[in-house]
């Protein structure tokens, strides 16, 4: 994973050390080249489980506007706001919005203009496949850390666990994707994964979340920008 930076504003991460940001020389430069994902998410719900959808554009230039259709004759249209960083932008759906059948599945086609109006298309598969929902069985604190563990899932391709404030605005932590067979995972102020200038107060509530994801069927490489499925959940903690 160390070819892929951690996007606070988002939900996992987005490479963008693929990209060469500067030509060599000032008559060859470089094209807009994007990297792009669909991504289906579940939501528990007191009227049961929801599907909802994630979408990410990162770029090597800065960007004017992405806009994403869903596949068939009337499809849906989604349009991406910018992150902090302009070359990145996003689309997370509204928790009212989440539907209980999954996403049409099929191919959902970006065009992305830079700010210099040079303009691509570029297209990302989603499929129906989908995880079993997560559930987070301890949270606990043990010598001012936080250990997190739950039963693996099948099909499940890694972990993730983040860590928010208690209104989860602001992400504070996030780990690195963790190994498909793992089934639990500590850590404190001293952690490598925290914002820059976060740590934790004592006697602050805080909220955990744990994420399951599985990555596109047939993808063997850089699964990190090319997920299907994320499940997750989450609960309430107080740092000691």
């Amino acid at each position: 994973m160390e070819n892929f930076r951690k996007l606070f504003a988002g939900i996992l991460c987005l490479s963008i050390g693929a990209f060469t940001l500067v030509s060599c020389q000032d008559d060859d430069p470089v094209p807009l080249q994007a990297v792009v994902d669909v991504i289906v998410q579940d939501n528990k719900t007191d009227a049961g489980l929801r599907y909802g959808l994630i979408i990410y554009a990162t770029s090597n230039y800065e960007l004017k506007s992405v806009k994403v259709s869903g596949p068939g004759t009337t499809p849906e249209v989604y349009q991406l706001t910018a992150t902090a960083d302009k070359r990145q932008y996003m689309f997370k759906m509204e928790a009212g919005d989440y539907t209980v059948a999954l996403p049409p599945k099929g191919d959902y086609t970006f065009e992305i203009t830079s700010t210099s109006d040079e303009k691509i298309t570029v297209k990302d598969a989603v499929g129906d496949e989908k995880l079993a929902p997560i559930t987070i069985k301890t949270a606990a604190m043990a010598s001012q850390k936080l250990k997190t563990t739950w039963d693996k899932i099948t099909g499940c391709d890694a972990y993730v666990v983040k860590f928010y404030s208690a209104n989860k605005a602001e992400l504070l932590f996030s780990s690195n994707f963790l190994a498909s067979d793992k089934a639990e995972y500590e850590f404190g102020a001293s952690t490598s994964g925290w914002a820059a200038g976060k740590t934790p107060v004592a006697n602050t509530n805080y909220v955990v979340e744990l994420l399951g994801v599985k990555a596109e069927t047939g993808v063997t490489t850089d699964k990190a920008n090319n997920l299907q499925f994320i499940t997750l959940d989450s609960k309430t903690i107080k740092w000691e």
